[in-house]
């Protein structure tokens, strides 16, 4: 979350995403969310694909009060999302340029939602207080730009 929110800072004072260096960050954050993914699956859940569906299940319910295991393929999605957009970045950064407004804030809309939730519904404690540190900074960046350029 720390390095996805160092990259949307740079950008959203300004850096194109497809600079070398934020194309860099944003594939390294890409990798350590498929290894936290990876990891967890094996450290936590023993590789077992049908233990981390149920712990998730269990968690979900916990804190929503209902079963959803199905968060689990969200989770994996999220890597998928921002892996191929990382991708793009880096290969074809040109193109990647051209991409309509709406592809980035679905992409990025997505990404962030997904991280808010990782990094504050389901966390508790100090995790949460940086998760809501980090959303109420990029926040504050985003409607500062926005005010500026009306």
């Amino acid at each position: 979350m720390l390095l996805m929110v160092a990259v949307l800072t740079l950008e959203l004072r300004g850096a194109r995403s497809t600079h070398r260096l934020l194309a860099s960050l944003w594939m390294l954050g890409a990798c350590l969310a498929m290894g936290h993914s990876f990891g967890a699956l094996f450290t936590f859940h023993h590789g077992s694909q049908a233990e981390a569906l149920e712990s998730t299940a269990q968690q979900t319910e916990k804190l929503l009060g209902f079963r959803f295991a199905a968060g689990l393929y969200i989770n994996y999605i999220f890597v998928l999302v921002w892996m191929i957009d990382a991708t793009l970045r880096l290969v074809v950064p040109k193109r990647y340029d051209l991409f309509p407004h709406a592809y980035r804030v679905a992409v990025l809309g997505f990404l962030v939602f997904i991280a808010i939730n990782g990094a504050i519904v389901f966390k508790e404690g100090w995790m949460r207080t940086i998760g809501f540190a980090c959303v109420l900074w990029l926040a504050f960046l985003f409607f500062r730009k926005r005010r500026d350029h009306v």
